[in-house]
C-alpha cells in the first residue's frame, strides 16, 4: 500500500502536544519529525485515512497557534 505523506510545521514546543492530539484522534497517521531541531513534521497516512486526517488537522489548527500545512510530499522524502 502506498502511503500519503503530509508535511506540516509545528512550533517545537508544541510537537509533543501535536503528536498526542493526532494519536488521540484515531491514529490516522504516524507522526515523525524531520530533524530533532526542526519544526517540520511528517504525517504518514494511508490513502484511506488521508482525507479524515486533513479534517482533523483543520480542527487542531484552530487551537494550536503556529500550526501550518506545507503540503503533500513524496513518500521517499521520509527517511527511515
Amino acid at each position: 500500500m502506498k502511503a500519503r505523506v503530509l508535511l506540516v510545521k509545528v512550533p517545537k514546543k508544541d510537537i509533543g502536544l501535536f503528536s498526542a492530539l493526532v494519536d488521540g484522534s484515531g491514529r490516522l497517521a504516524i507522526v515523525r519529525t524531520k530533524e530533532k531541531s526542526s519544526e517540520e513534521v511528517y504525517l504518514i497516512a494511508t490513502p484511506d485515512t488521508f482525507d479524515r486526517l486533513l479534517t482533523v488537522l483543520e480542527n487542531i489548527k484552530r487551537h494550536l497557534e503556529g500550526l501550518s500545512m506545507v503540503g503533500e510530499v513524496p513518500e521517499e522524502s521520509v527517511e527511515c
